[in-house]
């Protein structure tokens, strides 16, 4: 069943009245809108259309089933790259599942003919996972340099610390930065999907390199990312449409301007900015687990942990997540039957009694060009 949330206590703030005010108009006592307001009681039904109409919404927004078509748009600001610090352990432990080596030295060697040192820059580094994958396919002499903020730009360098690699380090905010150093490659992975600028992050990539160097961006289609998901023993289609992201992804791009389609619209981005040779591939890995894989155990639990999947949330949690999702535009039903298909997930990867199958296309887009 839906919960109903009454949204009195926040229509009479929003309207600028008291609890006596309130009580006033309906001829009540203040201590029965008290009692509304806490969850105690609820009004009387022949009350609602007239609570409804005197702060002028449906009686549906009025239960908090549907979103409060006035309310003002509450961001999530995820381009502050200070949300993210004290996160790496979940947020990048999904880095090591992103590549096969094999492939990212083909791009390397075979589709970008990288022959001879050069000199690469990273936005949005983070802890340098990528940086180190990328040196040790290098040619010898290669140097690297990663951008981001304090935090990780401090958990970089300890990454670096007992290499040969020649590395550095800035740190700065990315719409901000401007470099002296012309690099020979700027790349920027998972990191333009939180930006709410994402052409002005691509913009100064592209002014950071030299003429003929190389822009690289490796991001998602939230589409393609969450079709990607198959349990063994949960049924696909109930994954693929137990909810649907469309309206909470098209609100953030217009109040925000994050792109849930970035992946897809980089190689149109980068021949408005000017590069040329654009071309576009997809990263060939895919994370496909089994109780025959190797480190079988490790696997499950970083996936588990990957996803948010190793504790259910609270109530108060849960009611923080559904109210965000009904400020953009989701019915509560459908709010919760997100929070529903989540816990079935949950319960399936705590049980004891089945050893777990599932595979996971992450469906990163690789999309680059020359200046």
């Amino acid at each position: 069943m839906t919960t109903v949330k009454l949204k009195i206590a926040e229509l009479r703030k929003d309207k600028g009245i008291g609890q006596q005010d309130l009580a006033d108009v309906l001829g009540v006592s203040f201590q029965s809108v008290s009692k509304w307001e806490t969850g105690t009681t609820m009004p009387d039904i022949t009350l609602l259309p007239c609570i409804a109409e005197y702060f002028s919404v449906s009686v549906d927004e009025l239960l908090g089933l549907k979103p409060l078509r006035h309310k003002a748009y509450i961001p999530r600001n995820s381009d502050n790259r200070d949300s993210f610090n004290g996160k790496t352990d979940k947020l990048y432990k999904n880095r090591k599942y992103f590549w096969n080596d094999d492939y990212l030295r083909f791009l390397v060697k075979n589709v970008w003919h990288v022959e001879s040192p050069i000199d690469v820059i990273e936005f949005r580094c983070g802890e340098g996972s990528l940086g180190m994958k990328l040196l040790e396919i290098l040619p010898e002499g290669s140097t690297y340099t990663g951008v981001d903020n304090e935090y990780f730009t401090n958990k970089a360098k300890v990454n670096f610390k007992n290499t040969v690699f020649d590395v550095e380090f800035i740190t700065s905010e990315i719409y901000s930065l401007e470099t002296d150093k012309m690099y020979d490659m700027a790349v920027c992975q998972a990191g333009l999907r939180h930006m709410n600028r994402p052409i002005e992050v691509l913009r100064r990539m592209v002014a950071s390199v030299k003429i003929g160097g190389l822009v690289a961006c490796v991001d998602v289609n939230r589409e393609f990312e969450n079709d990607g998901l198959y349990i063994d023993n949960i049924n696909y289609d109930y994954l693929c449409t137990a909810f649907d992201f469309h309206k909470v992804w098209k609100k953030e791009l217009e109040c925000e301007g994050r792109d849930y389609a970035i992946g897809m619209r980089l190689p149109f981005y980068m021949q408005q900015l000017g590069l040329h040779d654009i071309d576009i591939r997809m990263n060939d890995k895919v994370m496909y687990v089994n109780p025959d894989s190797q480190d079988y155990e490790e696997k499950v639990q970083d996936f588990i942990e990957i996803n948010g999947w190793d504790k259910p949330l609270n109530l108060s949690e849960r009611e923080n997540l559904i109210e965000l999702f009904m400020n953009r535009g989701i019915d509560r039903a459908s709010a919760e039957s997100y929070f529903n298909m989540q816990s079935k997930i949950i319960e399936y990867f705590r049980s004891i009694e089945s050893r777990k199958s599932f595979l996971k296309v992450q469906g990163l887009l690789i999309t680059y060009g020359r200046k």
